[in-house]
């Protein structure tokens, strides 16, 4: 196996991997908007999983991108001839985003660092501040990467503190009805034995 056919396969190996776990992830992120839907569609809430899906979409997509040289007149290169496939077919798909892999890996994982950098300013307690120093393709994407599994860890700690409040609250508020229930009712005895003490 020639050096070329062998970086090939590494970074296939390492697109297999990564691509598998985005998907673990988006599984974990799908599991909680769905047993949390309600508190997922609120308005403060529903902003947070916007962001995580674009995250999670953007890197799952830079997965296979990320064999680039990094050079700027390969990027722009990129860019130009994607431009002119918008134009020519008005239609853009994964081989697209493939040739162009220069200007396409960095599109994504802009989107990711911009999507995170909103979390982080708006949710500070659940995501840490994108730290925007010099990395390789593949380093930038498992850092967004890493953001975005911390991220999601967080956020599900937050809504189990925010459902063990709602069921502390609601059991609170059936003691009060209980307790108001016996007094009730304690009233009500006694209120009949007096009229009896009355009538005899």
């Amino acid at each position: 196996m020639n050096a070329q056919d062998k970086k090939k396969i590494e970074h296939l190996k390492w697109a297999v991997e990564s691509r598998a776990r985005n998907q673990r992830c988006a599984v974990v992120l799908l599991e909680s908007f769905t047993e949390h839907e309600k508190l997922w569609k609120t308005k403060k809430w529903s902003r947070a999983a916007q962001d995580l899906l674009s995250v999670s979409f953007s890197l799952w997509r830079a997965a296979f991108l990320a064999d680039k040289e990094a050079k700027r007149a390969a990027v722009f290169s990129h860019a130009r001839e994607f431009l002119q496939k918008i134009i020519e077919d008005n239609a853009i798909g994964f081989p697209q985003d493939r040739k162009s892999n220069e200007w396409t890996f960095n599109y994504y994982t802009r989107n990711a660092r911009a999507a995170l950098q909103v979390l982080a300013k708006y949710w500070p307690e659940q995501v840490l501040e994108y730290d925007g120093k010099k990395r390789t393709p593949t380093q930038r994407w498992e850092y967004c990467q890493d953001l975005l599994d911390s991220a999601i860890s967080e956020f599900i700690k937050a809504v189990g503190e925010i459902q063990a409040h709602e069921q502390n609250r609601t059991k609170v508020v059936q003691r009060r009805a209980d307790a108001k229930a016996r007094r009730a009712k304690s009233r009500s005895i006694t209120l009949s034995n007096r009229k009896k003490v009355v009538n005899v």
